[in-house]
């Protein structure tokens, strides 16, 4: 995992996400080229259910499995050099200070220590479905907080909330195997590639129908359900999703190498 992301996942949780992208209106066509599952709407202000959408295909990894967001270092304003004359004076002297300890340890939140824990995971899962890790993080964040033992009340379970039926579907037959980490994002990450073929790639319907079901997306005309939770779900998710990828597209380049 690149520097960069590791950043990104430990602020989840404590920063909230703003409403529309940062970074994203730098991309070029060749960068945005390069992902799949996701779309254009990801990197744009949201459009009205109701609008057309045109989806565009986006990938994260190239065919030899490198990950391939190429990002310009960030522009630094030189500080111009301030005058001894202009710095305050004092003649008091300076109040004695410890020596500062040799290691510090970062003390994370739940959340974003399971979100670091699960990504070679997620990685791995993401770049076998050929899917932005970010997009299957975000969607951990609104489900569970990345909690493998999450339980809903509807009886979604484990990280990604998937419901035993849906994994009953992909060859998952024991409830208890959702909340395996593994088992639960192959299920999701299944789910998630046929979605985006059913629904031609259109990310906004394709988290609905992960939300709401298929036929709830398709009894309203291929439009997002008039659902509080379903719409309310989708908004999230996108915001968490152009967050994380605003903010590994706002890193200096040298932390986007591969290790």
């Amino acid at each position: 995992m690149t520097t960069a992301r590791w950043m990104a996942l430990m602020a989840l949780a404590t920063m909230a996400p703003p409403a529309a992208a940062q970074g994203c209106t730098a991309w070029s066509a060749a960068q945005l080229a390069k992902f799949r599952l996701a779309l254009a709407q990801a990197c744009a202000a949201p459009a009205a259910a109701e609008a057309p959408r045109a989806a565009a295909a986006l990938q994260l990894f190239d065919a030899q499995g490198a990950a391939t967001r190429s990002v310009p270092p960030l522009a630094r304003q030189p500080v111009p050099p301030q005058p001894a004359s202009a710095l305050p004076r004092s003649s008091e002297p300076l109040p004695a200070t410890s020596p500062l300890p040799m290691k510090f340890t970062p003390v994370l939140a739940p959340d974003a220590r399971r979100a670091m824990q699960l990504a070679p995971l997620v990685d791995d899962t993401a770049r076998r479905h050929d899917i932005d890790p970010l997009l299957l993080h975000a969607i951990a964040h609104v489900e569970s907080r990345h909690d493998a033992m999450a339980r809903s009340p509807a009886g979604a379970r484990g990280l990604m909330q998937v419901m035993p039926m849906t994994a009953r579907r992909f060859g998952v037959q024991a409830e208890s195997m959702l909340n395996e980490p593994a088992a639960n994002l192959e299920v999701s990450a299944t789910y998630l590639k046929l979605l985006q073929r059913r629904f031609d790639g259109d990310l906004p319907l394709v988290l609905a129908a992960y939300n709401a079901g298929e036929g709830a997306v398709e009894r309203h005309g291929r439009r997002i359900p008039p659902y509080a939770e379903t719409r309310g779900y989708v908004q999230q998710v996108m915001q968490r999703y152009r967050w994380l990828a605003g903010f590994v597209q706002r890193q200096p380049a040298q932390g986007l190498q591969q290790p």
